[in-house]
């Protein structure tokens, strides 16, 4: 049987194709989110789906006790996060219930899975380790906007490098579907391929609602801009934790 996408494209390639989202960015992005009072001044953080620690390692300079998760061992790896870092699937957190005051899942980190159970059980496991009246922080592509805006084809030559890139839409599946071709010079082609489901606002709400999430606020980005469904690139939603007494 086939790996899943997100099991071959997030290795060592995907530093170099998405090298613009660089430390010094996550740097920025963080910055951005503590000045928007959009993570907490204290208490625990578990950044879901860390990477290489791009946001991870800026939120612990900023003196936060953040932790980290993510299924790729290449990216953790490289990034140096041996210690406050583990290797898991999002399905199933391994931490214990109640332990983390706010969990962040940035980049469009969400959406991966071939069906809908699992992005449930994502939501649910976020649930079970966010304290209760805790906050989970959701960077998430905007539908509509990105729909519109999808570019079919680029190809980009860099450092001995040409990227082909070919996007669509599948609207039976809800996904945006990214075909990768990476070609160093004078080594045989790469090819993998990234599907990222979409939600729309409502039903992202629907999602974390059905998780015990309330939904608080809807931001345009890190920075806490005003969301707006026609122009804003991206949704950045933060929920709360109901308290169950």
């Amino acid at each position: 049987m086939d790996e899943p996408w997100y099991v071959r494209a997030f290795a060592s390639e995907y530093l170099e194709l998405y090298r613009h989202r660089s430390p010094a960015q996550g740097r920025q992005q963080v910055q951005q989110l503590i000045g928007a009072g959009l993570l907490p001044k204290s208490g625990r953080i578990l950044d879901l789906c860390c990477g290489a620690g791009r946001h991870l390692q800026p939120m612990r300079d900023a003196g936060l006790r953040a932790w980290g998760l993510d299924l790729s061992q290449q990216l953790l790896t490289s990034g140096g996060l041996a210690g406050f870092a583990v290797r898991a699937d999002a399905r199933v957190i391994p931490f214990a219930d109640a332990m983390f005051d706010c969990v962040t899942n940035l980049f469009s980190s969400f959406g991966y899975f071939s069906n809908d159970d699992a992005h449930h059980a994502v939501l649910a496991e976020v649930a079970r380790v966010l304290k209760p009246g805790g906050t989970l922080v959701l960077d998430h592509m905007n539908a509509q906007v990105t729909i519109r805006e999808l570019e079919p084809l680029s190809v980009e030559k860099r450092d001995g490098l040409t990227l082909r890139l070919t996007r669509r839409y599948d609207s039976e599946t809800c996904r945006v579907v990214k075909e990768v071709e990476y070609i160093p010079d004078g080594l045989p082609p790469r090819h993998w391929h990234e599907s990222v489901r979409l939600f729309e606002p409502a039903e992202l709400d629907a999602f974390l609602a059905q998780a015990g999430l309330k939904v608080g606020a809807r931001f345009g980005d890190l920075d806490a801009s005003v969301f707006k469904e026609s122009t804003s690139n991206r949704q950045v939603v933060v929920a709360q934790k109901r308290d169950s007494t």
